[in-house]
This record gives structure tokens, C-alpha cells and sequence, in this order.
């Protein structure tokens, strides 16, 4: 198997608070027919999606799609553990900024899975005009409804407790009202405004981010009429989502075109 290229590495300025982002970037052979951003879930950073041999080679598996049909693909960090909140909101709006200066033409579309797809959702909702497709993984579709789940349960479950508080931290940061950016970011809520074609993929039995939700976003934009595939594993844990992906179904269902 030929090795992946090692990605290249630059950094952009969040302009509502000044500090400088890294993102990583895989390039594909001549001009870039799409762009795809991974976002990275909690406890982690923007190498996770570059990053072989886990997940069953999940990630190398999807950088050779993305190379096969020409794609870039950019793994981008985003404040740590924010779940999109304002300022990780605001610093992805200059991160697109910075890549539409070079590539303003390509369809440019975003995923993530846990962490990583609930703030895809709430970027989705949150910036719709600047997307041309989502793909979800075991994601929290409503973080209002999500966020009191956790706190009922932060005294039996650290790693939900460290989650509630990463909310609470990053949807309140800047002066920005707690209950108000909850309700704003809820993709469930604000299912009208995913007006791009939508990825969802959740396990059954994932105990960290309860399925509830997204099978109810699903439901919603099919009966809005809107272009979305819904995959539920049957059994499946918090990982589940990601093991034995088809990312060359996943692709084309958000619009991408096949390998060249």
C-alpha cells in the first residue's frame, strides 16, 4: 500500500480573540474538486483525524477516498473541548475564510464524529450558506437537551461531568448567555436551517450520547423534505459509528462525486 503524504501543518488567527488555530491539511493531486473538514471529538485535537491505525484505520482509510476523488481534506482544531461554541463558532468562520481565499470555487463540506459531530450540526445550523454538506457521527443532536442529561448525571459519570462543564465553560464564554447558546446551537431544534444534505450515523446503545435524539433529527428533515441518510447500528457503542465505515458511501451522500 502506497504511504499517505504527511499532511502539512499552518495556522490561522481567531479574530474574536486573537489567538492563533492549527490546522492540518492532506492535499490532493491537482486542483481540489471538494474540501472536507473533520472536526475532533472531546479529550482530543486536530491530529486525531490524520492520525492511522485506529478506529480500524478509519482515518487513513478516509484520507485515501478523499485522495482517490481528488479531495482536500483539513483536520482542524477549534478551542479544545468548545462543542462549537461562540468563539469556536467564530474561529471556523475565519478557518473557511482562510481556505475560500485559495480554493473559493470547491463544494466544502463538514463531519466529525461525537464531540466533532455535534459541533458539525451546530456549525450547520449556526452558518448553513457556508456548507455544502454534514456528515454526523454518534452525535448530540440537541446539546440544550443533552447538556441537563449530563448534569443529572455528573455525579456518576466523570467523563459526562468534565462534558457538562466544557459546555457550560465555552457556551457562556465572552458573556454569551448559558441557556440561550444551548437552545441556539440544538440542530433538533433548528432543523429547518440544515438546508445542505445531512450524514447521520449513531449505535443503538451508545451510553455516552443517547441515540434519542438523532433518530428524531432524521425524522425531522425527511419530513422537511430535505436530502438526509440516516444509519443506526444495531448494538452499537459510542465508537460503533466509525468501525467498519463505508466512507465511500458516506461521501457520496453528502453530494461528493466519485473517484475520478
Amino acid at each position: 500500500m502506497t504511504p499517505l503524504p504527511p499532511p502539512e501543518r499552518y495556522t490561522f488567527n481567531c479574530a474574536l480573540d486573537g489567538s492563533r488555530w492549527p490546522y492540518l491539511v492532506q492535499l490532493p493531486p491537482g486542483e481540489p474538486r471538494a474540501i472536507l473538514i473533520n472536526l475532533h471529538g472531546h479529550y482530543s485535537d486536530e491530529w486525531q483525524g490524520m492520525t492511522e491505525d485506529i478506529y480500524e484505520d478509519a482515518f487513513g482509510k478516509l484520507r485515501r477516498e478523499c485522495l482517490a476523488r481528488r479531495w482536500m481534506y483539513v483536520c482542524a482544531w477549534y478551542g479544545g473541548n468548545s462543542w462549537m461554541g461562540p468563539i469556536a463558532e467564530a474561529g471556523m468562520v475565519d478557518l473557511i475564510a482562510a481556505l475560500r481565499e485559495r480554493w473559493p470555487r470547491p463544494p466544502l463540506h463538514l463531519m466529525g464524529g461525537s464531540m466533532g459531530g455535534s459541533a458539525t450540526l451546530v456549525f450547520a445550523v449556526r452558518q448553513p450558506e457556508l456548507l455544502s454538506g454534514v456528515i454526523a457521527l454518534c452525535p448530540a443532536a440537541d446539546v440544550e437537551q443533552y447538556y441537563n442529561w449530563c448534569w443529572d448525571r455528573v455525579a456518576q459519570n466523570s467523563t459526562l461531568a468534565n462534558i457538562a462543564n466544557a459546555l457550560r465553560l465555552h457556551y457562556s464564554a465572552a458573556c454569551h448567555d448559558l441557556q440561550g447558546e444551548l437552545h441556539l446551537r440544538s440542530a433538533l431544534q433548528h432543523a429547518g436551517r440544515l438546508t445542505m444534505p445531512v450524514y447521520l450515523r449513531h449505535g443503538d446503545a451508545d451510553a455516552l450520547i443517547p441515540v434519542a435524539w438523532t433518530r428524531r433529527l432524521a425524522a425531522r428533515l425527511k419530513t422537511l423534505g430535505r436530502r438526509v441518510q440516516y444509519d443506526e447500528v444495531p448494538g452499537g457503542d459510542h465508537d460503533s459509528p466509525i468501525h467498519g465505515i463505508d466512507w465511500a458511501q458516506v461521501l457520496d451522500a453528502v453530494g461528493g462525486e466519485a473517484p475520478a
